[in-house]
């Protein structure tokens, strides 16, 4: 019985010891994996899309959908082969920090861009058809009154400020444009009943052309912007974020029932584009 109990005792610290050097092994490899996550440039995707649905699901909440009861069924790139869109829709929920006049008022986004390559989104690359190209919902809910008309007329400035809104104050401030470089002009080329959608005929369609600022730039710091997008490209030689020629569509309808303006937009470099992400993307919307 005593030498059992002298080997039990021998064996323990080897025991320990294993035990330990394998906890270490663990620890050491989940660190690697997290730092390859945190800084690697080939899961710059995997990182923006963990970090845009964390922050999606903090906003689900108080978010203008959560508030009215609409859920929304948006094709995302994981519903077509081939797709150059992000596989998930990323919410945003500026509240009551958006365009609108006098009223209490707040505003929700759903929205998606181009799908990352080479370490950063196609947001950034002037050859692909998703550069400066987003696509999505808004949904704006004032405390009194329909967002988007005045005097029960359609009002078109104060449905472009808050696609301005987005473009500048939201998407170029997060890549650190300064305000005084910021720049948004439109023409609007149509204004038409839009087609039926989720089983509502009352939409308007709105059709523009837009000159406003693209993402590249030279990186100097880390800025916010950079988690969603990744970073711009090293070997870009041009001015930081210049002027550029693009077009949008948007679809609106006052939902009545829930008090709720809904506005689908998509912008991106051709009428092309602007009609095969509104048919692919935008007219299949479903509400739930």
């Amino acid at each position: 019985m005593g030498n059992n109990i002298k080997n039990h005792i021998e064996k323990r610290p080897k025991a320990i010891k294993k035990k330990y050097l394998i906890l270490s092994l663990i620890v050491f490899i989940i660190s690697f994996m997290l730092v390859f996550l945190l800084f690697s440039a080939s899961t710059a995707g995997l990182r923006s899309d963990l970090a845009l649905q964390v922050q999606g699901l903090s906003f689900k909440q108080e978010s203008v959908f959560n508030q009215v009861g609409l859920k929304l069924d948006i094709p995302t790139g994981k519903d077509y082969s081939g797709s150059g869109w992000c596989q998930n829709m990323k919410l945003y929920h500026p509240g009551e920090v958006f365009p609108h006049d006098g009223v209490n008022g707040e505003m929700s986004i759903l929205y998606n861009f181009g799908r990352f390559e080479n370490g950063r989104s196609t947001f950034y690359d002037p050859d692909s058809d998703y550069f400066n190209a987003h696509y999505g919902v808004y949904a704006i809910k004032l405390g009194q009154g329909a967002f988007g008309w005045k005097n029960g007329t359609l009002d078109v400035a104060a449905i472009v400020k808050v696609v301005s809104f987005d473009q500048l104050d939201l998407v170029m401030e997060s890549l650190g444009c300064p305000s005084s470089q910021r720049h948004f002009d439109y023409q609007i080329t149509d204004i038409k009943e839009g087609p039926e959608m989720a089983g509502f005929s009352d939409w308007i369609q709105i059709d523009a052309m837009i000159e406003t600022n693209s993402p590249l730039h030279h990186q100097t710091e880390n800025l916010i912007g950079y988690l969603q997008y990744g970073t711009p490209p090293k070997d870009y030689n041009g001015e930081d974020f210049p002027v550029a020629a693009t077009m949008g569509r948007l679809y609106l309808r006052y939902d009545e029932t829930r008090n709720v303006t809904v506005i689908y937009f998509v912008i991106e470099k051709t009428q092309e584009l602007i009609d095969q992400t509104s048919k692919d993307y935008l007219m299949p919307i479903q509400w739930n």
